[in-house]
């Protein structure tokens, strides 16, 4: 099907040119017959009254030398002493000084009446009518046929000029028949439609390229969004199926022992599997949310503002937790653009892990400007730290520490990892000088405000 869409563009352009040749064609017919029928009239009327302006040769002071040289003209007199032919047929009377078309004996005639050349006598001079139909038909015939060269030269000059016009179009329908094979990669960048030659075909091919961008980036973050609901769906299953089975087994013991000694034991098994299936559930989810293609638009966010609110953060969620905020370095910009909620989620899940896996009592936040000229976010706890070989493999999804303290999905540096790439940076791993963690999320200079 692609292939004869694309073979048939020649084709529709081809038909193209010839409905513009022939709508040259029709206008110009239209044109011709307006024109012709306006000029027969008008000649029509200049013949008639051409003759009309002849009979006045009529008069009676030159009606014999008019009689005898003019075959065609009928001179009728009447008077008291009756009506008299001068030549030709006996005219009928008419209006005084009006010109008339009569027929006389099957003649057309053009008459017209005046005064004779003494009291009461009229004269009534005609001419035929013949000569003047004649001439105005021989004229039309001319009109008609100038009229029919016109039309044939406007289809054929609609034809020439049509083909230059519709070129550009021909290339335009070419490249649109074959833009679902171009996008057919997804992983490739949009095409680009191109039709020089008229203002109007490249608008169009703007156009059409805009609306293909559009629709590649909304194709990639449906294909994002596929994706994470699919990494979703394998990491819920595989992460949630151990605390499940857990629960359910637990669950199951007691309803068939409810006088079980070691109840409350079991129930705090409970308890402690439901708490690990939603931390995990929401850290899933939040990585799920930061697999989604992100926005272009972020706010400008003050340094210092978004430290202080993670501080906050920090002391709200563990209350018995010393929480240092060390003033951005000088030097440091004083703003970036970037998500504040996702800076935040990174920061609180680093002093999570800082409290719940490496058993920190104080924090210490900070921001310096990176080599790169981007900001530098920083955090350093006081607690048991990490290997130097496992720093790099648990900021991987699902990935522990050999020095974890506490149950855990292994999402938590991952999704500090995730947040710093969506930013335009990384995370780094290092010793504390307080003998911990040293944790440093750099932001890109091209999110740096």
């Amino acid at each position: 099907m692609r292939r004869r869409s694309a073979a048939g563009a020649p084709r529709r352009s081809a038909s193209l040119r010839l409905r513009v040749a022939l709508a040259s064609g029709l206008a110009s017919l239209v044109v011709v017959v307006l024109v012709g029928v306006l000029a027969s009239v008008l000649l029509t009327r200049e013949q008639t009254d051409r003759l009309d302006r002849s009979l006045v040769l009529g008069a009676p002071e030159v009606l014999g030398t008019f009689a005898s040289t003019r075959a065609d003209v009928a001179v009728t007199l009447r008077g008291p002493m009756g009506t008299r032919r001068v030549s030709g047929p006996e005219l009928p009377a008419s209006p005084l000084g009006i010109p008339t078309s009569v027929e006389v004996g099957g003649v057309p005639y053009r008459i017209r009446t005046a005064p004779g050349p003494t009291p009461g006598v009229l004269v009534t001079v005609g001419a035929t009518e013949d000569d003047t139909r004649a001439r105005v038909a021989e004229r039309r015939r001319l009109v008609t046929v100038l009229g029919v060269v016109a039309v044939a030269l406007a289809a054929g000059l609609g034809w020439v000029f049509a083909g230059r016009a519709v070129r550009p179009l021909g290339r335009l329908i070419a490249q649109a028949a074959t833009l679902d094979q171009a996008a057919a990669d997804p992983t490739e960048p949009p095409p680009t439609v191109r039709a020089d030659g008229s203002r109007e075909s490249e608008e169009l091919a703007e156009a059409l390229s805009a609306m293909l961008a559009r629709l590649h980036a909304e194709q990639e973050r449906s294909t994002a969004s596929l994706h994470a609901a699919r990494d979703f769906a394998a990491a819920a299953r595989h992460e949630l199926r151990t605390p499940l089975t857990a629960m359910r087994t637990d669950l199951e013991v007691l309803r068939a022992h409810p006088d079980l000694p070691e109840r409350d034991e079991v129930l705090a098994d409970v308890l402690r599997a439901q708490a690990r299936v939603e931390a995990t559930l929401s850290a899933l989810g939040q990585l799920a949310a930061g697999d989604l293609p992100e926005a272009t638009d972020r706010d400008a966010i003050g340094v210092a503002d978004l430290l202080r609110l993670a501080a906050e953060d920090a002391r709200r969620a563990h209350p018995e937790l010393e929480v240092v905020v060390d003033e951005p370095a000088a030097g440091t910009a004083g703003a970036v653009r970037a998500s504040l909620e996702g800076l935040r989620m990174a920061l609180a899940n680093t002093v999570v892990n800082a409290v719940r896996h490496g058993g920190a009592g104080s924090v210490r936040l900070g921001a310096h400007t990176g080599e790169d000229g981007g900001v530098v976010l920083t955090v350093d706890d006081d607690g048991r730290g990490l290997p130097a070989d496992e720093r790099e493999a648990v900021l991987g999804r699902f990935v522990r520490g050999s020095t974890a303290g506490a149950p855990g999905s292994g999402l938590g540096l991952a999704l500090v990892a995730q947040q710093a790439a969506r930013h335009g940076g990384q995370v780094r791993l290092g010793e504390s000088p307080t003998g911990g963690l040293h944790v440093s999320l750099a932001i890109g200079p091209d999110r740096a405000g």
